[in-house]
């Protein structure tokens, strides 16, 4: 049995990362399972057993015996046995609500736009882009941001100087539109310091490596 508590599965550059930039930069040992979407692993009987739903990250706890998909719910569920390691508001605070918002907002709002303009603008073969959908996206992605601006205003992070939950997500996100992220200052000054992080700088160079 592992000595470690977790153990992620995986694939690079899809949503797992945000896990990993998160145990990594918490300093939180863990297994790597990988999970290689292009050969089917995550439709195959065993894993469909980890997550009906078939799709990558799961975080098992290794003790506890207890599987977890859900990027988000991943991210909560580690900030939540981790509190010394990282921002985590009072649970009976106003700031803590901010917490949840922000929470929602990544996973509901700005994953989706961000992954329709990376799908529209790069990753789908060009015969099934579609230019309606990349400009709807893009011009929702500027309300997107007037809302993390407003977050960021006067700060390094979402909710203050330490890194926090939401941030992980967040920042993780906001790396497929790079190009979209440039035009507004702020954010374009987040990412540049989330980039700059040790546990980012290993993230982004362990999907260098494994996708050669």
């Amino acid at each position: 049995m592992s000595s470690n508590p977790f153990r992620l599965y995986e694939c690079p550059a899809t949503r797992s990362d945000r896990i990993k930039f998160m145990l990594e930069e918490l300093s939180i040992p863990y297994d790597l399972k990988l999970i290689d979407l292009a050969k089917g692993d995550h439709k195959t009987s065993e894993f469909l057993k980890l997550n009906p739903y078939g799709a990558v990250p799961v975080l098992e706890d290794i003790e506890k015996k207890l599987f977890i998909s859900e990027s988000g719910a991943i991210c909560e569920y580690i900030a939540m046995n981790y509190k010394q390691k990282l921002y985590y508001p009072n649970e009976m605070s106003d700031e803590f609500i901010r917490y949840k918002e922000l929470m929602y907002f990544a996973v509901s709002s700005l994953d989706p736009i961000c992954l329709t303009i990376l799908h529209h603008a790069k990753s789908l073969a060009p015969e099934n882009r579609s230019v309606y959908l990349l400009e709807d996206a893009i011009k929702n992605f500027s309300y997107c941001a007037q809302f993390l601006e407003h977050a960021l205003k006067d700060k390094t992070y979402v909710l203050g100087n330490s890194i926090s939950t939401p941030d992980f997500i967040i920042a993780a996100t906001l790396i497929w539109v790079k190009e979209e992220v440039a035009k507004h200052p702020i954010l374009q000054k987040y990412i540049e310091n989330i980039l700059k992080l040790p546990s980012m700088i290993k993230v982004r160079n362990d999907i260098k490596n494994r996708l050669k």
